[in-house]
């Protein structure tokens, strides 16, 4: 099984000596990887390839934050995030039809507890006009208690564009998106060396065989990993610290109330926004994410989750929500923002979106942490136009190249549509998923290249992810895939590489 979902199944590519080459290759599978790959497959005359190191898409950032859209009015009026956010904001109901993502447009809430906090809000309403964010005002404590529900506090600003989405469905569309323009993706490789011209070795962590790539335009969206891949191209130091942030979720029966994101007044010098309480799209209820700089030295893809920080995150959520005190949480989750501001210097730096200067050809983004995800359909159209301009710009595929070039061709994501014996069968009571929704999460894995896993399903489906937290789905998933798609039980990931669900056999 290994073997086969390490295959490469090229279809599009320039072999040349035991190398693959495209027009454009993408470095890094998550939301902005995506986008970018989108936006430029629909050119059918350009070759677009993305290197993931994980087994599939929305493992990293993508996955693991609070899917918010962003309104645009935390950031520096005329910075990249401040003026892609609000693009990205604005345009999003008409995308999340095109994706097929759920999305409400909820509004926001920021409290003020304290009457020396209302200050804050009026800056924050200023900044966000500013950089013309819409629906932004200063709401007094009697309609703050309608908005919210609760006595929340003395005033807020309410943020009317700002919505709720759900991020792992959101990274996997625009994934399939690009796939099905022509983008071919490659899951499990791990980029060691980048030569310029450009020629990419990267490792394939399935077989553990080095496998060489090459493109006329490089795109590095690594997220946590950018520097690296920066400091492999010659293009640059760029120091990434590592900040978690980690989150309680409850059960739904304890998130009836908010029904819209609510926030504190942000500390200017945290690494966050602070913990809020954010409602997921599917009715549950988050709190977090926390702030803390991983040391250095430590595993910047420490996902970890901390006792210590857990209780102030329920500390924190019930000043916000006092009826939180005795609510049921039933996980606990983190994730990592790649900031280009150290703790002692603390806030935000814009996001780095340019063509490097000392390796033309190569387009760097770093830094992409909140709200990137809210901008990443404006970043994937600025990087399309920023990589087009280079491939004008270059020479053109010679002719002895060009005829071993097939064009890419859209290629169809499959859907379980005839229904097999069982299809209907409930295999997760808490969150009401069926076996056709499991098989048609996991032939939709395979058919963009990706490896199954537990989490791929749940990414695309929500199975585990209710109250049991897969206790007693989990087998039945299992039990599914090995009867009716053939297979190897040991060899189903539960995430990353090496999480075998199962380690072995108790009896023959």
């Amino acid at each position: 099984m290994r073997k086969r979902f390490g295959e490469i199944m090229g279809f599009h590519e320039v072999e040349r000596t035991g190398q693959k080459h495209f027009d454009v290759l993408i470095i890094g599978a998550g939301a902005v990887g995506n986008a970018i790959a989108r936006e430029i497959s629909k050119n059918s005359q350009v070759t677009v390839a993305v290197l993931e190191k994980e087994p599939d898409t929305a493992f990293g950032i993508s996955g693991r934050n609070s899917g918010v859209l962003h309104a645009g009015f935390n950031n520096k009026p005329g910075s990249f995030m401040a003026r892609l956010c609000v693009l990205g904001s604005e345009g999003f109901e008409e995308e999340a039809k095109k994706l097929r993502v759920p999305f409400k447009r909820t509004g926001k809430l920021v409290i003020a507890r304290y009457e020396e906090d209302r200050n804050q809000l009026l800056r924050l309403k200023e900044q966000g006009e500013a950089s013309g964010v819409k629906d932004l005002r200063v709401v007094e404590k009697e309609e703050l208690e309608r908005l919210a529900g609760y006595p929340a506090g003395i005033a807020a600003l309410w943020s009317g564009m700002t919505g709720i989405f759900d991020p792992f469905r959101y990274t996997v569309a625009l994934a399939e998106a690009a796939f099905a323009q022509g983008t071919k993706f490659y899951f499990g490789r791990k980029v060691v060396a980048v030569e310029q011209g450009f020629v990419i070795t990267a490792k394939n962590l399935v077989n553990g065989c080095m496998e060489r790539y090459s493109s006329r335009v490089l795109i590095n969206c690594a997220g946590l990993s950018a520097g690296e891949i920066c400091k492999m191209a010659g293009s640059g130091e760029y120091i990434i610290h590592p900040c978690r942030g980690e989150y309680h979720v409850l059960d739904r029966k304890d998130s009836a109330l908010p029904e819209m994101p609510i926030y504190p007044i942000p500390n200017e010098k945290e690494g966050g926004l602070g913990v809020h309480l954010t409602p997921t799209i599917d009715g549950n209820l988050m709190i977090g994410p926390s702030a803390e700089y991983l040391p250095e030295g430590w595993d910047p893809e420490d996902y970890s989750t901390t006792l210590n920080v857990m209780d102030r995150l329920k500390t924190e959520g019930v000043h916000l929500l006092p009826i939180l005190e005795h609510a049921a949480c039933i996980r606990s989750f983190s994730g990592i923002r790649p900031k280009l501001v150290s703790e002692k210097e603390g806030g935000y730096a814009d996001f780095v979106i340019e063509e490097s200067k000392k390796v033309p050809g190569m387009i760097q983004l770093l830094g992409i942490e909140s709200p990137g995800l809210t901008a990443s359909i404006p970043i994937g159209r600025a990087v399309a136009k920023t990589a087009g301009e280079i491939l004008e710009r270059l020479p053109s595929v010679s002719e002895s190249e060009q005829h071993k070039l097939i064009s890419p061709k859209p290629s169809a994501i499959p859907r379980t549509v005839q229904m097999e014996k069982g299809d209907l069968k409930m295999l997760c009571r808490c969150e009401g998923i069926t076996e056709a929704a499991v098989l048609d999460a996991y032939d939709r894995i395979c058919s963009i290249g990706a490896i199954p896993s537990v989490k791929g399903i749940k990414n695309r489906t929500r199975i585990t992810m209710g109250y049991c937290q897969g206790s007693f789905c989990t087998i039945n998933l299992l039990n599914v895939l090995t009867q009716k798609r053939g297979m190897d039980p040991f060899e189903l990931l539960w995430s990353d590489f090496g999480s075998y669900l199962l380690e072995g056999s108790v009896r023959k």
